[in-house]
């Protein structure tokens, strides 16, 4: 019995090293409390020059897809040159798979299986929202970040708040906000199959809990 039992724990352990998804995800804690905070200047973000990029895990295999989701309006705030808050609004229907955009048919089937209530639920939460709630200059060379950020994420139907360095740059033109690939738990917003069956916990259990994120957001 004990040696069924190694053989079964290191069946398991060779299984999980074949995924490529990353480990470990930003710190994530309950949502806080907004505050307006003082600004002498806002500049709208631009949808049309930024991006949001998204990669996601099969947990017992390298394989992995990948994609991008629309900002579709934001604001930046700064004052005395440094910035202060914001508040961002992605369109979860724009959602679109790029690895497969040579297999339309299985790039509509995942990307409206990704739409359904198994995942992102877009009919009722057609919209996610960032707000910054804390930004702390923090230079990181290795990284090629200069501050860290913090926000709410709301998604689905929660809320919670994320931390991730970025580069952040402050111009009278206006701002940009670039963070490297950072990793979140999608069971953290309720991205998860609904069944309850056992089929659907199996199948959960086939898709990574970390979602990489890439944003690049210019104001």
């Amino acid at each position: 019995m004990i040696k069924k039992s190694l053989l079964a724990i290191a069946a398991v352990a060779m299984i999980s090293a074949c995924s490529s998804a990353p480990s470990e995800t930003v710190e994530t804690t309950d949502a806080v409390d907004e505050v307006d905070v003082l600004a002498d200047a806002e500049f709208s973000a631009s949808p049309d020059n930024s991006t949001i990029s998204w990669v996601g895990f099969k947990t017992y295999s390298d394989g992995k897809h990948n994609g991008t989701i629309n900002l579709k309006d934001g604001s930046f705030k700064v004052e005395n040159g440094e910035l202060v808050g914001g508040t961002f609004t992605i369109d979860m229907n724009s959602i679109v798979c790029l690895d497969l955009a040579d297999n339309e048919e299985y790039q509509a089937k995942l990307v409206g299986h990704l739409k359904s209530d198994d995942f992102f639920a877009v009919e009722e939460y057609p919209e996610a929202r960032f707000t910054i709630t804390r930004v702390e200059a923090s230079a990181n060379d290795e990284k090629g970040t200069s501050h860290i950020i913090s926000g709410n994420l709301s998604m689905r139907d929660q809320t919670k708040n994320i931390t991730f360095p970025a580069k952040v740059a402050v111009s009278e033109e206006g701002v940009t906000l670039e963070a490297p690939e950072f990793a979140i738990d999608r069971k953290q917003w309720n991205v998860m199959f609904r069944a309850s069956t056992i089929e659907g916990v199996a199948k959960d259990q086939l898709i990574d809990d970390n979602i990489l994120l890439e944003l690049n957001v210019r104001g």
